[in-house]
Parts: structure tokens; sequence; C-alpha cells
């Protein structure tokens, strides 16, 4: 919000403002502007004025007002905003129908900038407007994809998530609206949040009429079913419920079988059933396909040890410290296979090391309390 908001700010400087003279006063239709009220009207327009000479007569309405939206719609924080949403809710009858007006016909011209200034005005002048929160989430995705194209990827991220947001707030306002649902399920799959995506694009499917946008879902549906299932196989993994997670991830083992990650995923899986054999053989593919992760030797390895592989575990575990130095589980697991094969000495080194590098873990010290007690 900070960087979409900063964003719009430093277009304040396309304002300028003039003040009434002292004792005076401006009237706008029903509302009276005192003289303590400064009047904003875009810079741009009031050079233009003056060089036309009509400044010397009277500030034209329709450049005051014009002023108020880009500051209603820059500035959030304004200290005359609610001076200024008064002023414009008396000199247009159904303003927030303007505001979204003027907002549409700049994006229909690629101004997302002015587009998205409309559209915050209108949200500034009435947060629940559902047509300006969703059009005002289409402007921040066109002004996210030119961060993109000028390689600016952290920052068009900042206006995506902001989208999101008002794709979002729409759902807290009207949860049976379908197009927030349909835009929701886009950006959550770019996000990488595939169940969340699927969830957005089902309840589409159940809201919309339109054929068109409903063949689409479906097939963004069917290209995101294993990404989907992957996730709800490492979700399941991630909660302890290795039943669930085994065929969902065993599934895509047995299609992607040269996907390292796959394949340590659903041995974790078989471990956590007790399948230690059977995990073994995942986690042994894993790594001879590269696989990169300390974890991947650490599970291997207590694989091992649980069958009662005792030196392949150390050995499998010698390999990973190689790998990664500054692993404490592989020297604390390590020291673990010295402790049972009667060790004690390269046991005692091995877990101290582990200390060393993560003196707060509870397991070690225990282990520690033990081993000065033998």
């Amino acid at each position: 919000m900070k960087t979409v908001n900063e964003y719009f700010l430093k277009m304040a400087n396309r304002i300028s403002f003039v003040n009434l003279r002292k004792g005076a006063n401006y009237r706008i239709k029903d509302y009276t502007i005192v003289d303590d009220i400064p009047l904003p009207i875009i810079t741009d327009t009031l050079i233009s004025e003056i060089k036309d000479g009509d400044i010397a007569d009277e500030l034209k309405v329709i450049h005051l007002i014009e002023g108020i939206i880009y500051i209603l719609g820059i500035d959030y924080d304004f200290k005359y905003n609610q001076q200024y949403k008064d002023i414009l809710c008396s000199f247009y009858e159904n303003v927030e129908d303007y505001l979204l007006y003027r907002g549409l016909s700049f994006y229909d011209v690629e101004q997302y900038d002015d587009s998205a200034i409309f559209f915050r005005a209108l949200i500034n002048i009435n947060s629940n407007n559902i047509s300006g929160l969703f059009n005002y989430g289409l402007a921040l995705e066109q002004i996210a994809n030119k961060f993109m194209g000028l390689n600016q990827e952290k920052k068009g991220n900042k206006f995506l998530a902001e989208a999101t947001k008002q794709f979002e707030r729409i759902l807290d306002i009207d949860d049976q609206y379908p197009l927030a649902y349909y835009k929701l399920g886009y950006h959550y799959r770019y996000s990488g949040q595939y169940q969340k995506a699927k969830l957005m694009w089902e309840r589409y499917i159940s809201l919309d009429k339109d054929e068109l946008r409903l063949q689409e879902v479906r097939e963004q549906l069917d290209a995101i079913s294993e990404q989907v299932d992957y996730e709800e196989g490492v979700n399941y993994l991630n909660r302890g419920d290795f039943a669930k997670a085994l065929p969902k991830l065993s599934q895509l083992a047995s299609k992607y079988k040269k996907s390292w990650n796959i394949n340590y995923m659903t041995g974790l899986a078989l471990k956590g059933l007790g399948e230690h054999e059977e995990a073994i053989e995942y986690f042994c593919e894993a790594i001879n396909l590269g696989g990169d992760d300390a974890d991947l030797y650490n599970e291997l390895g207590i694989s091992l040890f649980t069958i009662g592989n005792i030196n392949e575990a150390i050995d499998i575990f010698s390999k990973g410290i190689e790998l990664y130095k500054g692993d404490y589980k592989l020297f604390f697991n390590r020291g673990l296979s010295y402790l049972q094969l009667g060790n004690l000495k390269k046991a005692k080194e091995d877990i101290y090391t582990a200390y060393n590098l993560n003196p707060n873990d509870e397991s070690i010290l225990s282990i520690i309390e033990n081993i000065e007690n033998i």
C-alpha cells in the first residue's frame, strides 16, 4: 500500500493552489467556499488560463472541480478532503457515476494513471463502491504491467498485490460479485496459490453466465490441476496427514519422474507412514536427480537409521555434511548414529558441533546431558 500511495502522491506536483482574497467567498451551486480553503487547479490548466487572460476575470468552476477530483484521488489524507467531497457532491447530482464514467474514459484510451486517480477519488468518496473498487483494481494491473515491462518486477508486484486487495475487498462487501472471483483466480495463480485460485474459479463458475469467460476459466482449471494436487499434497504433508498426502504426490511422481522435488516430497509422505524402505528409494532418486537440499540427506539418513542400516546412514550424513557444512541437523543425526554404534568419541564431536551451530535446540541439549552422564 505504501509504494502505491507514494506513487500517486508524487503526482501532487501536477496541482497548484489558489486562495481567495481575505473575506471573499466563492459559491459552487449550493456550497459556499470561504477564504480559508485553498482551491486546487491542475497546473497546466492554470498556466493556460493565465496566458489566455481568463484568470483575471474569474476562475472557471470546472477547472476547480477537476483539481478537487485529482487531490481526492492523489492524497486520501489531504487536510481539506471532507470539504472537497462536499463541494463535489454539491456540484454533481450523481458524483459517483461521473467519476466512474471519467475513470473508464481514461482507461479506454490507456491513460491508466489518470484512470486510477478518478477511481481512487470515487473510492475516497464511497469506499464501498464496487464498480470503483473493481476498475481501480484493473487500472492497478495495467500500472503493474508497465513496471514489469521496465524490468521493475518488485515494484510491479506491489501494484499487483494492491489490485488483489481491491478484488478481495469487493467480496467483503458482496460475496456474489462474479468478476471479483474471476480476477482473483488469476491473481492467486500468478502468486503460486493454486488451491485458492481453484476455489475462486469454481465459485466464479457457479455465479456467472458469460459462456466465453466460463469456458476460459474451465480451461484454466484444467491447466492448474497438477499444481493444485501438488499444493494440496504439500499442505497435507505439513499438517502430518501423510495418508492424504501420499496419493496426491505419488501420482505426480509417477508422471514427473525427473523431478527431484516431487520424489523428495513423496519420500517424506512414505516415511511419515512408516514405509521407510520405499521412502529410501524416492530419497535416493531425488539425490540422483540433483536434489539440492540438506534435509534430503537428513531424511534419507534417518530412514536408513530406522531400518537398522546405521553405517549407511553415517555415510549419507557425511556426504550431506560435505555439501552443507553449516547444517547442524546433519552433525546431530550423525552423532546419534555414532552413539548407537557405541562410538562415544565421534558422537560427542558431532553433537557438540551441532550445539555450536545451534545452541538453542532442546533436543541437542538433552542428548548432551545424557552423554555427560555416560
